[in-house]
């Protein structure tokens, strides 16, 4: 009885043991990728926008609303120009960050106004709120190799003053 007892506290204080390590090990990699978390999404708004060449991979993809609209770093560039562009006091929010392995689940707010030509819609000067969700997957060495973005468009289009009108059916 006493072999038993022993050889189940042993086995007990070694299960404690490798969870423990592996708690640790999982838990110094994470700061890593809030910290990269937290860089991209300064260079969101117009601050730190420069630092981005520093944070995504080459082959940076990014999809939004699950169309492909962007394949490389200079691509993004050029996306969050037309942004820029638009909506010059343009401001992001994060009020939920969760941070899973390599990836990264990011809940947003997107606030501007559209004093500037937003791709080839011209000024209308007014305020725009729009809540959307960002999933980032991080590489081996710590870089964003890809971005999903989903958010109502819709919703930013009607904000801007565009209606939705019934289809013809005849």
């Amino acid at each position: 009885m006493r072999i038993i007892i022993s050889t189940y506290v042993l086995t007990l204080f070694l299960m404690v043991s490798c969870n423990h390590t592996n708690k640790t090990t999982k838990n110094k990699a994470v700061p890593n990728f809030k910290n990269q978390v937290s860089s991209y999404l300064l260079t969101q708004n117009s601050i730190g926008k420069n630092r981005v060449d520093t944070l995504l991979s080459e082959s940076f993809i990014r999809n939004m609303n699950g169309i492909q609209m962007v394949s490389n770093i200079s691509e993004h560039k050029s996306n969050m120009h037309v942004f820029l562009n638009g909506f010059p006091d343009m401001t992001f929010t994060f009020p939920t960050q969760l941070i899973k392995g390599n990836e990264a689940f990011i809940v947003w707010i997107f606030t501007g106004t559209h004093t500037g030509t937003f791709g080839e819609i011209n000024a209308t000067g007014k305020k725009v709120k729009v809540n959307g969700i960002s999933h980032l997957f991080f590489d081996k060495e710590g870089k964003i190799y890809r971005e999903d973005v989903f958010y109502n468009k819709l919703d930013l289009l009607q904000q801007l003053g565009f209606t939705l009108n019934l289809p013809i059916t005849e």
